[in-house]
């Protein structure tokens, strides 16, 4: 029985054609799959996605524009590069801001609405006067105090309060955090706090009463006091010049100076006036 071996052959391998198909389309995908991810990194840089606005609100003491400059954010910035909490993280290194929050109406716009530091008093620096909140911050210059306390220091350095600043001052701070915490019941009645040459607050009660209450260690205790003992002198009728609260654990009332009183009233004193007899500013 013979064998018959068949000669090679001059086609090419019929497996070679598919194989070269698909090294084709394998290609073909690849390219198709680069050019799919340039146009997606290109997307988000389209103008189509420029902001269109940015607004501020909420703001009173800090301009829009030094909100805006701050933040590093405006038109036509790519909302892409938009970073809420980089830019809450710039608000909030100005000291008058409390607090942010970043609003986008995607893709245009952005709103920044900013809470301030509110003033809960005003320090008086030679004859003009600087609002500051209680945690001791220079919010805005002021011709006059409107309705705040007004806090006067001996050992002020005018050089001590810039706006947007927190002051140096430790007085000065002592002097605004009294006045922040004043008890809601007498807040309406106390015309300033004065931080004496030692750093020792008095209340200056409009009508001309002092209300010594010492220095920094144990303040909120003795503030706290304040209203009762006004209650309690009010109800026994005396017309008193001071009350010490200094000392832990005591009271000590001054009556006033029958001389001094008018008409069966306390005196009253010019607003920025001294007294040398108490050694304080009194208020109005």
């Amino acid at each position: 029985m013979s064998v018959v071996t068949p000669l090679p052959s001059d086609d090419p391998s019929p497996g070679r054609p598919e194989k070269s198909r698909g090294l084709f389309r394998r290609l073909l995908r690849f390219f198709a799959a680069v050019s799919l991810l340039c146009a997606a990194a290109a997307f988000p840089a389209s103008a189509l996605f420029d902001l269109e606005a940015v607004s501020v609100a909420g703001n009173v003491t800090v301009p829009s524009e030094e909100v805006l400059g701050r933040a590093a954010v405006g038109p036509g910035l790519n909302a892409f590069r938009v970073n809420a909490g980089l830019i809450r993280k710039r608000l909030l290194e100005d000291p008058r801001i409390r607090r942010v929050s970043v609003t986008m109406t995607f893709p245009s716009r952005v709103l920044l609405t900013i809470a301030e530091r509110t003033p809960a008093a005003a320090v008086a620096v030679g004859e003009a006067y600087f609002r500051v909140s209680a945690d001791g911050v220079a919010l805005a210059a002021a011709e006059d105090p409107e309705s705040l306390p007004i806090v006067v220091a001996d050992r002020l350095n005018p050089d001590d309060v810039v706006v947007g600043k927190v002051m140096h001052s430790s007085d000065a701070r002592l002097g605004s955090r009294i006045a922040g915490s004043l008890p809601a019941s007498i807040r309406d009645r106390v015309a300033g706090v004065y931080l004496d040459g030692a750093g020792e607050a008095s209340l200056a009660l409009r009508g001309g009463v002092t209300v010594r209450l010492g220095g920094h260690a144990g303040i909120d205790e003795r503030l706290e006091m304040v209203p009762d003992v006004l209650d309690a002198i009010a109800t026994r009728g005396l017309v008193v010049d001071s009350v010490d609260l200094r000392v832990p654990g005591n009271v000590v009332v001054r009556p006033l100076d029958p001389a001094t009183t008018l008409r069966g009233g306390q005196e009253k004193v010019s607003p920025r006036g001294i007294d040398p007899a108490m050694h304080r500013p009194s208020f109005p």
